[in-house]
């Protein structure tokens, strides 16, 4: 008995320097020591905006340094993309990504950057586009197909306002005169924010919006949504079918994630991926997320990684069927 007493006393000192040992590299975990800054291809406003915003608020607690957000959209995004990936790799200059990371380098001049341009921290949200309409207007009475009618027979009568040239409102709307076999007559204007303005004004009759950019219209009864472009219902808008539900296959939901530069030692993109995991299990942030109405998603690291990798397959294919690609 006494050398099986001694064995047990051995396990048990291993197994407490091992956790020790754990404990220890848990607390040395990479984290910053200066300010970090969050650069966000996109005006200020908008759903990826807010976004970046509602996290970083909540990250700075967890990297224990303040998180400033800088709006550089110059060049359609360009700009800014490429300052996240030209930055000094030392986890002091974050992205905030969305499709334009798989799409830019075949539609813009200048785009320098592609999917493997970056090491990723991982994702924050995904939120459908919302096809809405004003709810005292014209179409605000038509269901989805009824409207899709109205298109058919009234070819580029309707006005859809998208949040730029070939954003992922553009590719919602592409899809869906594709499968429903309608055209609109397309009208590029700078953020979802203001897409919502010009449909109550009646300078636009429709749009794809994200949830928050319509969050305080449709809670006014001002807006009404005929369907999303989501995988399933979104949890933001229960009531509110998706367009496959419909029979359109029309799927191509927002994702946002929070890249580095390619060159980023792994012991940085760890520290970040841990401090990321963190805030988006922050109960508080949850809370606040649904309230403004953003779709929150979090991804791993390498989850993130596995679904750039699979939205840039997506993209690609619509770009080329579209003929898009730049020559």
């Amino acid at each position: 008995m006494k050398p099986r007493k001694k064995m047990c006393v051995g396990a048990i000192l291993l197994f407490a320097v091992l956790f020790a040992q754990s404990a220890i590299t848990a607390e040395a975990a990479w984290k910053p020591e200066k300010p970090i800054s969050l650069i966000i291809p996109s005006t200020p406003g908008g759903g990826h905006d807010n976004n970046a915003r509602l996290v970083a608020k909540y990250a700075e607690k967890y990297a224990g340094q303040p998180i400033n957000v800088l709006n550089q959209s110059a060049g359609g995004g360009v700009v800014g993309m490429t300052n996240v990936m030209t930055a000094a790799p030392d986890g002091l200059t974050v992205g905030q990504f969305s499709i334009s990371l798989v799409s830019d380098q075949y539609l813009v001049s200048g785009a320098k950057y592609t999917q493997d341009s970056f090491q990723y921290i991982g994702q924050i949200a995904e939120d459908p586009n919302c096809l809405v309409v004003k709810a005292d207007g014209p179409y605000g009475k038509m269901s989805l197909e009824e409207f899709l009618a109205f298109a058919r027979e009234n070819p580029g009568r309707i006005r859809i306002g998208v949040s730029g040239h070939w954003t992922n409102h553009d590719y919602t709307r592409f899809q869906l005169e594709k499968v429903a076999e309608v055209k609109f007559q397309r009208v590029s204007i700078k953020g979802g924010a203001n897409i919502v303005l010009g449909i109550l004004a009646g300078d636009l009759d429709a749009g794809v919006p994200y949830p928050s950019e319509i969050k305080g219209a449709l809670d006014g009864g001002e807006l009404k949504v005929l369907a999303t472009n989501g995988n399933a219902r979104s949890k933001l808008l229960p009531e509110v079918p998706t367009f496959s539900e419909l029979g359109y296959d029309v799927n191509l939901p927002i994702w946002r994630i929070w890249g580095l530069p390619k060159e980023t030692p792994r012991e940085i993109v760890d520290g970040w991926a841990a401090i990321l995991e963190k805030t988006m299990n922050d109960p508080e942030l949850i809370e606040e997320h649904f309230k403004v109405g953003i779709g929150m998603e979090f991804k791993n690291s390498e989850d993130t990684r596995k679904l750039v990798e699979k939205a840039h397959t997506t993209y690609h294919e619509i770009i080329k069927e579209a003929d898009l690609i730049k020559k």
